[in-house]
């Protein structure tokens, strides 16, 4: 009986560890930065304020723009909706991140 039959090769572990990694690299570039289009943010956000009210209007810039917070950077789209509120229309502006449709930023704007 030969002892090599009986142990690993001693480069299938290293081999096989710098394949996962390369493999996982080439896909978290392929498919990790991947921007949500705006309307689908535009979508996410409404449904988030119909439930509190009915919704009178909506818009979104479809280019997204660079922010930054502090020392996080990313790209975002800038938006608005308006609802009802107690029989007032309200506006409000948003900046969401485009990679996860996570609001940065929500305002409500004052009509004078």
């Amino acid at each position: 009986m030969n002892a090599n039959n009986n142990s690993l090769n001693p480069w299938l572990i290293p081999v096989t560890l710098g394949a996962s990694g390369i493999a996982g690299f080439i896909a978290g570039k392929l498919f990790g930065n991947r921007q949500i289009s705006a309307d689908r943010i535009l979508k996410l956000v409404k449904n988030d304020f119909a439930s509190e009210g009915s919704l009178t209007g909506s818009w979104i810039n479809d280019k997204a723009i660079p922010f930054q917070r502090f020392a996080v950077k990313t790209h975002a789209y800038e938006g608005g909706v308006s609802r009802l509120e107690d029989g007032e229309e309200v506006d409000y502006e948003f900046i969401a991140d485009a990679y996860t449709g996570s609001l940065l930023e929500l305002k409500r704007i004052e009509n004078n």
